[in-house]
């Protein structure tokens, strides 16, 4: 879908939610209605919201349809609607809110005026966070484990950058990247989705054109160097990154050696590899390639560790954005992954391998809902002992 079929698809979507809108606030406004017993009141309006909620919805789904019949097979469904739905959410839902409010308290229905209008801040205080202030609340995420029981280790600082994932490369980027060399990492690992492709090829080719001449002006580089593995979105890994220091491994892999240390097997997996469910083939591309001391692998998305037949020293993925939006005590809602919801992000032990999810630097755009709630960006660094 291009951005004016999508901008199109908005318009349509958005007449109907105010016309629709704007007859419930009519309805629910009469004094007959506002001033109904609490207990009939209540039932009735939860009622007729979800009835409303479900024709919103609905032609949420079909305005991409509607915008973008000649090209069908990239309609983008599922994302637009979620975008839709939270416009219609934190725009004419936060609107329709404050009516009802309104009209309870002509009605002299005081408690439930205070209700409703408590509800609409909330609404506004999730939509100012999740839209404008989590997307860009960076952190510097530590971790330390140990490869090795032996006291006489050596350490390996691990810089884990993932999805970038942006249209546009600005201070939110840099400010990441300055902020991951800070630390004086030893390696650099980048595991996938660098820049937006929903956009068009233009926007990917101008993101990374401007990706590559951040990495320039800040001299991204490390000791052991910087490794990167293909990502779902936007050009090749390769293509993204021509003419820096970045080496991409796809399906291959490299041998480092650690000062005064062992030698390090660094093997990146394909996007489908990624994914890997056969274990014999995984095992065997694990495999190939110079022996080495250890074996650290790379992947955009985290699902291929189901799949490994022996543990491995370590496990670098993304993809999952930890799941953008959390709900406290519960998690994420969606992590995109196979996995269970606790391997969306951060350092765990998956069957004998530490697996580390970086929650990533960006977030799904394009059409997609661009929100992060309870769920900060990150670059990382991880301290292993080897």
């Amino acid at each position: 879908m291009t951005p004016q079929a999508f901008f199109a698809a908005a318009a349509a979507f958005h007449v109907f939610v105010v016309i629709v809108g704007a007859l419930f606030a009519w309805r629910w406004s009469r004094p007959a209605r506002a001033a109904l017993e609490a207990r009939s009141w209540t039932f009735r309006l939860a009622l007729e919201t979800l009835g409303l909620a479900v024709a919103v919805y609905a032609v949420s789904l079909m305005a991409p349809f509607a915008a973008n019949l000649d090209h069908p097979r990239r309609l983008h469904v599922g994302e637009i609607s979620g975008r839709l739905m939270g416009q219609a959410l934190f725009v004419e839902g936060l609107i329709l809110a404050l009516l009802l409010a309104r009209a309870s308290q002509r009605a002299r229905r005081n408690p439930r005026a205070m209700i409703l209008a408590t509800a609409a801040l909330g609404l506004a205080a999730l939509y100012v966070e999740s839209y404008r202030l989590g997307p860009f609340r960076l952190e510097l995420s530590q971790h330390s484990l140990s490869l090795v029981s032996a006291s006489d280790t050596r350490r390996l600082r691990i810089l884990h950058v993932t999805d970038i994932q942006t249209p546009a490369i600005g201070a939110h980027e840099e400010r990441a990247l300055r902020l991951g060399l800070s630390a004086r990492p030893d390696l650099i690992v980048m595991t996938g989705d660098y820049v937006q492709d929903a956009l068009g090829r233009a926007t990917e080719e101008r993101a990374a054109h401007d990706l590559r001449q951040l990495l320039s002006r800040l001299e991204l580089d490390a000791p052991l160097g910087v490794f990167a593995t293909e990502g779902d979105v936007g050009p090749a890994c390769r293509e993204v990154f021509a003419g820096t220091v970045v080496r991409c491994l796809t399906d291959e892999s490299v041998v480092v050696r650690v000062p005064g240390g062992p030698s390090v097997k660094l093997t990146g997996l394909s996007r489908w590899r990624g994914r890997e469910r056969n274990p014999a083939l995984l095992r065997a591309l694990l495999a190939a390639g110079p022996p080495a001391d250890r074996q650290i692998v790379l992947s955009h998305s985290p699902d291929f560790v189901d799949a490994l037949l022996q543990p491995v020293d370590l496990a670098l993925a993304g993809h999952t954005h930890g799941g953008q939006f959390v709900l406290p005590f519960f998690g994420p809602l969606v992590t995109a992954s196979r996995l269970p919801r606790r391997f969306a992000s951060g350092l765990n032990d998956h069957r004998g391998t530490p697996l580390h999810v970086s929650r990533g630097v960006g977030m799904e755009r394009g059409f997609a809902p661009p929100v992060r709630f309870f769920c900060a960006p990150e670059v990382c660094v991880l301290d292993a002992r080897l």
